[in-house]
């Protein structure tokens, strides 16, 4: 698959205002927690003018991510916390991060162009298993947000929609990914795999609640924790730490198993 530009330096020319996305992805219907928007019928024409701007518009979001994450726990910012709309304001949590980045991974999957679509979403899919080691673990934003990565990229790798119809762009065989495409998603897995084991067993990693934002579909008690000391001995206590356990091991599972089956080996994280 041809390569896409990424992210430009931070010294690059930037535009005071974000361009439009495409209507198709303005017009369409807000998903459900870890799931995908249905994608336009056809790939954007390479070179055109409507990729060009979503292309523009998907970089300069990402750019605004990456900046803000550099600035978090600056201490230059921390008068701002209590203004979320300061322009390049540090995140103060994977949270925060994740709603920022939600929406972009919808217009990308929208846009039903399977090379933007593998080229940004490894993008994202690193940038998340690098914020996974700089801030306490949070459970609830999380755990939807890699589950709609992995349908994602198990989908890329099957060609096929959660539904089973055909992805644009991969009709008649057309759009597979390369076999350098696919070893990078399988970096990205262990990766990001190892970095979920590791937030979760470190001790009182879980992020306070008050800094995870909670869903239509949630409740505080879904999430009920503790500020004491014992937070965590609490929380094993009552059931609600091993809920997540299941969530931990299901971590790019669909992923995993298309990748199996591609590159014709064992599943990642089987070394026999």
């Amino acid at each position: 698959m041809a390569s896409t530009s990424i992210i430009r330096e931070p010294g690059g020319f930037l535009q005071p205002t974000l361009p439009s996305p495409p209507s198709s992805s303005v017009n369409s219907p807000t998903p459900a927690r870890g799931l995908l928007p249905h994608p336009r019928s056809k790939p954007l024409r390479p070179g055109s003018s409507k990729e060009s701007e979503l292309i523009n518009y998907i970089e300069q979001k990402l750019l605004a991510v990456s900046r803000r994450f550099e600035n978090r726990f600056s201490a230059a910012l921390s008068e701002q916390e209590d203004n979320p709309d300061v322009e390049g304001r540090g995140y103060k949590d994977l949270g925060e991060q994740l709603r920022d980045l939600d929406p972009v991974v919808d217009v990308i999957w929208v846009s039903g162009t399977p090379p933007l679509q593998i080229t940004f979403l490894l993008t994202i899919a690193l940038s998340v298993s690098t914020s996974l080691q700089s801030f306490p673990f949070t459970p609830r934003p999380t755990f939807p947000f890699l589950r709609k990565l992995d349908l994602a990229f198990s989908s890329l790798l099957k060609g096929v929609s959660a539904d089973g119809q055909p992805l644009p762009g991969f009709e008649g065989g057309r759009g597979r990914l390369s076999t350098t495409e696919k070893i990078r998603i399988r970096g990205i897995v262990e990766r990001t795999r190892v970095a979920v084991v590791e937030a979760t067993g470190k001790e009182r990693s879980l992020a306070d609640p008050k800094s995870v934002s909670l869903t239509e579909t949630d409740t505080e008690d879904d999430f009920n924790m503790t500020t004491d000391d014992d937070d965590v001995e609490n929380l094993e206590d009552e059931g609600s730490y091993r809920r997540w356990e299941m969530d931990i091991a299901k971590v790019y599972e669909k992923t995993i198993v298309e990748l199996g089956m591609a590159l014709d080996t064992s599943p990642i994280g089987n070394n026999s």
